[in-house]
């Protein structure tokens, strides 16, 4: 009997990189590891392929430090689509040796692994203040760290960084007053300008998916179109995602309307993508919720490669 290894915990850099490896020994033949590149502070940012490559997707999470329950959620789901694909066993009632045989799944866990454990761990990580201005750093308290930090280890928005309506981006946070590094908001220097981005967008430029769903939280919503690049069968795959979760099909508010990685995959691709907002309440979402929401996204979760 195979025993899990994602525990229930918050995922920091060093527990991700534990699972990875562990997984990749217990499903050795089933499941590829790959780093695309690393973060500003030199932690790997691991991709997880499972099944048909030759027509795959890509599920991705922990962009924003404290939404670090997406990376839990994407763990466990790998785990348990890993554990039935070698078993035989469904789930929600899907073969998933047929799904897998069909259609496969690359899985980023963790795009900003420094924003993750500065939420988890605060603002004393190792090389943290090399990047981070003295100005920042004298007026975030402990609470802006676990409660707000959404950014990378420069206090870069990465869902901000990306090179579609970059400039429009800009000007809102400069609007809101955000003119520098921050716990949440900063568009950055230029578009990319980030390890992080440019790490995922060389990768999808090599690797051709189908179309991408980005995990976040919270607000039991989905996004999924992005002015006129989205394709016409983007309403249709939506519906299935939503009416399988129970999630609403919503528009993002302006601030955060464009420069996300679903916002760059439709521009540069003319291809499907999703934000899944997943969970309820404000980020950090507690670790009590986690079985009830991962319950109810499990079916999702498996069609979201079918689709």
């Amino acid at each position: 009997m195979h025993q899990k290894t994602v525990k229930i915990q918050p995922p920091d850099s060093a527990r991700i990189k534990e699972w990875v490896e562990k997984l990749s020994e217990n499903y050795r033949g089933l499941i590829k590891t790959t780093s695309i590149g690393c973060s500003l502070l030199g932690r790997e940012i691991y991709a997880l392929h499972i099944g048909n490559q030759q027509r795959k997707v890509l599920y991705c999470g922990g962009v924003h430090g404290r939404e670090w329950i997406t990376s839990l959620l994407l763990m466990y789901f790998t785990e348990e689509l890993l554990s039935a694909y070698r078993s035989g066993r469904r789930i929600c009632d899907m073969d998933i040796n047929k799904l897998l045989s069909t259609g496969g799944l690359t899985v980023i866990p963790a795009l900003n692994p420094d924003g993750i454990d500065i939420s988890l761990h605060g603002g004393d990580i190792p090389g943290l203040r090399a990047f981070l201005s003295e100005e920042l750093t004298e007026r975030v308290t402990d609470r802006d760290y676990s409660c707000r930090w959404k950014a990378n280890a420069r206090g870069v928005d990465l869902n901000r960084n990306f090179d579609s309506g970059w400039d429009e981006m800009r000007s809102i946070a400069m609007e809101r007053g955000i003119t520098g590094p921050s716990p949440d908001g900063w568009t950055g220097e230029y578009p990319v300008s980030e390890p992080e981005t440019q790490a995922v967008t060389a990768f999808c430029e090599k690797e051709k998916f189908r179309h991408l769903i980005a995990f976040h939280s919270a607000g039991e919503e989905i996004y999924w179109s992005y002015r006129t690049f989205t394709p016409p069968r983007a309403h249709i795959m939506a519906k299935i995602l939503s009416m399988s979760s129970g999630y609403s099909l919503s528009e993002p508010d302006r601030s955060a309307s464009a420069a996300g990685l679903k916002d760059w995959f439709m521009e540069r691709y003319h291809a499907p993508a999703f934000t899944v907002e997943i969970g309820k309440g404000r980020s950090p979402l507690p670790m009590q919720s986690f079985l009830f929401l991962y319950n109810r996204l499990a079916e999702m979760l498996v069609l979201g490669i079918a689709i």
